[in-house]
């Protein structure tokens, strides 16, 4: 089954939660945004100048004029929060909130079950499996990030079988984080390219981060923590995180000031960042793995603007690149992926989110914040494709996968 998109201009940045996920199951036509840019590089930005993947250069059209098709791959998932790759694997692994992991084959549609952990998981909301993640050097490392019975975020290890493809029953944990409510769970992990692990935590919950935790750097909520497994038991501190030494913050924290970092990804040394607003702007913030201790100040900041003061100072902190506010529907952004794919070369180096409620589906050029400037079109109306966008997903064939919180996951392909 495809339903065709069109990808068309929109400057836009998300914010990605809700407490309660959508049940529209309708589908229309849709249109992505960005602006004109008229070439990429083949490789992403972290690869040296001068190194052969770097110096192809793509004519590409401008995004209003790319035409895509958004083709259904799988249903009957509980609520699927993400879907990844493994190493050496050529089927898509997706994460259930309930707290089932799936390998999902491409090519005849058969499922396993890798892991199922949904007598340790709460399953409610916003809480449940999260997140999931492969080492990047031992693909039958699983790293999981779920919401455990008493509501605290835990970040676990499970190794699959060789053999069977299936996870051992019981796993090591890694991490274990009260959280004081319900909802901000963050859930996102993902290894940079640095081979160390990335983990977000949203603010603790509520609302207007009632438990102050946003500026607070040595609590790990509101943050995305950066650590080493393989150098210590659970892990090890990194010697270039910005708090390392512990005297001015958390050893562990690699980024801070942070509502919910739902969803982010690497692109070379870049890391995008969907952040979920509060009532009024959803953001995207672009972060680099090689500079540590960025503040993105909430909640002085709501995107670019003051939100618990009137005179914030936004230039103190970090700062979106992409913001949206929330109008016709909107309410929260889905982090995605820069595309790298082959089948839809039109869209080499864009980067693509969207957002919860409406479903609709975003692309920007890379090229076209090199300055760091705020990019927002709030204005602009779209369609809704995908209503309940849980997430984006990258497949072994470096394809992106969106996912639905009605269960589906469909995969964007060219027309």
């Amino acid at each position: 089954m495809r339903l065709r998109v069109a990808l068309t201009g929109l400057v836009l940045v998300a914010g990605a939660c809700t407490d309660s996920p959508a049940t529209t199951t309708a589908v229309s036509s849709a249109t992505i945004g960005a602006r004109m840019t008229t070439s990429v590089t083949t490789a992403p930005p972290s690869v040296p100048e001068g190194s052969s993947s770097t110096t192809a250069t793509l004519s590409l059209p401008p995004l209003a004029e790319v035409r895509i098709d958004v083709e259904l791959i799988a249903g009957g998932f509980t609520q699927p929060t993400f879907a990844t790759s493994r190493p050496g694997d050529d089927r898509l692994f997706v994460a259930d909130q309930p707290g089932v992991v799936y390998a999902f084959d491409l090519t005849d549609g058969s499922r396993l079950v890798v892991l199922d952990i949904e007598d340790r998981v709460r399953f409610s909301g916003e809480q449940g499996l999260l997140g999931i993640a492969f080492h990047p050097d031992d693909p039958d490392r699983l790293i999981v990030h779920y919401s455990g019975n008493d509501g605290s975020t835990r970040v676990e290890q499970y190794r699959l079988d060789p053999q069977t493809g299936v996870a051992d029953a019981d796993g090591s944990v890694i991490l274990i984080h009260a959280q004081p409510a319900a909802n901000h769970n963050g859930g996102m992990i993902e290894f940079g390219p640095d081979g160390y692990l990335y983990v977000g935590l949203g603010d603790g919950g509520g609302a207007n981060d009632q438990f102050d935790n946003g500026q607070d750097p040595f609590t790990l909520l509101g943050t995305i923590l950066r650590i080493d497994l393989d150098g210590g038991d659970p892990y090890a501190i990194p010697p270039t995180n910005p708090f390392a030494d512990g005297a001015d913050g958390a050893p562990e924290v690699w980024a801070w000031g942070l509502r919910n970092p739902w969803r982010f990804s690497f692109d070379g040394s870049d890391l995008w960042v969907g952040d979920v607003g509060q009532a009024a702007w959803e953001e995207i913030d672009l972060l680099v793995a090689s500079r540590p201790g960025d503040n993105a100040g909430w909640p002085l900041l709501e995107g670019a603007h003051c939100f618990r003061f009137s005179n914030c100072e936004p230039d103190l902190y970090l700062g979106p690149v992409i913001e949206y506010a929330h109008s016709v529907g909107r309410c929260s952004v889905t982090g995605g992926f820069v595309y790298r794919g082959a089948s839809i070369p039109e869209l080499l180096g864009t980067y693509l989110y969207g957002d919860y409620c409406t479903g609709e589906i975003w692309g920007l050029r890379l090229g076209e914040f090199a300055d760091h400037a705020l990019l927002t079109d709030p204005d602009d109306i779209f369609l809704s494709p995908l209503r309940g966008l849980t997430s984006f997903g990258r497949g072994p064939d470096g394809e992106v996968y969106v996912l639905q919180a009605v269960g589906l996951v469909w995969r964007l392909v060219s027309t």
